[in-house]
């Protein structure tokens, strides 16, 4: 159940102090013409907070995370913001700690952009947001707490490596086996039958012998892949994971088969956006 809570703004509190000065005036006088305007002061806050109370009403929150988010580094959020009811809401602003976006109107769904930094890597079901609204005239905010589902793993915060531990790694990438070989222009490995290839493989020489169209088979040398572990690093335990993330990122962006090594736990080198967010979603899960 959702409860709601009321902070009383500038104009507000001018708003009571006016109320209250009235009413002791009224009292001490005795004057009917100050009771009615006191009444009419009273109403007014009351009706303001059933108007505000009405328009928190009946909304419905999404956030929507980028594809990859890391902790404490700042990310693009959506927010989907719709109404059950026909009747719009206004003025309303959705928040987490420091971060916040506003909708002026909310009629039908509605969509804002909001940056958020979250504060530890891990798995984050669900996101605790506040929706409040200074709606009708700004003398009282109301609001309320609202758990969002969320299914977000955050990677960890990337941390640069030193030279000497990326000198190291280099090293132990030297001593690693033969670079593999796949598909390509670079070599050449052989000839074979014409399958629709781009016309410049065709190997007219052999074509023309046989009759029949040839192509040139062609090889390149793949890089050679990296398996990183924790004790490829140095530093405590989160800023191992944090240097491994960098390391992730680093010889992917540069086309470098990579793996990850955890206890008896073997990630195989790959390539890829894919296989990059698979390797730095164990590491966020450590």
């Amino acid at each position: 159940m959702k409860r709601y809570r009321v902070r009383i703004n500038r104009a507000g509190a001018i708003f009571i102090g006016i109320t209250v000065f009235f009413g002791i005036a009224a009292v001490n006088t005795a004057n009917n013409l100050l009771y009615i305007v006191v009444s009419s002061l009273l109403s007014f806050m009351l009706l303001s907070g059933v108007f505000s109370l009405y328009n928190l009403r009946g909304l419905n929150v999404v956030f929507i995370p980028p594809a990859e988010v890391y902790a404490r580094r700042e990310a693009t959020f959506r927010v989907l913001l719709k109404k059950d009811s026909r009747v719009p809401s206004f003025l309303i602003t959705v928040s987490y700690g420091e971060s916040s976006c506003f909708f002026p109107l909310v009629y039908e769904p509605s969509e804002e952009r909001i940056s958020l930094s979250m504060p530890r890597r891990g798995f984050y079901n669900s996101l605790p947001i506040v929706i409040s609204s200074s709606f009708p005239i700004g003398l009282f905010e109301r609001y309320y707490t609202l758990e969002i589902p969320l299914n977000l793993t955050v990677f960890p915060e990337p941390l640069d490596v030193s030279e000497a531990e990326l000198i190291n790694l280099q090293q132990e990438r030297g001593r690693s086996s033969h670079a593999g070989k796949i598909k390509g222009y670079d070599e050449l490995h052989g000839v074979r039958e014409y399958r629709n290839e781009p016309i410049k493989l065709v190997h007219w020489k052999t074509s023309a012998k046989t009759g029949k169209l040839y192509v040139k088979e062609m090889y390149e040398e793949t890089s050679k892949p990296v398996i990183l572990e924790l004790e490829s690093v140095s530093g405590s335990i989160e800023e191992r994971i944090s240097k491994l993330t960098y390391l992730v990122i680093r010889f992917t962006e540069e086309g470098i088969p990579v793996g990850l090594k955890i206890g008896e736990e073997l990630i195989e080198p790959a390539t890829g956006v894919a296989h990059r967010r698979k390797l730095l979603s164990r590491l966020a899960l450590l």
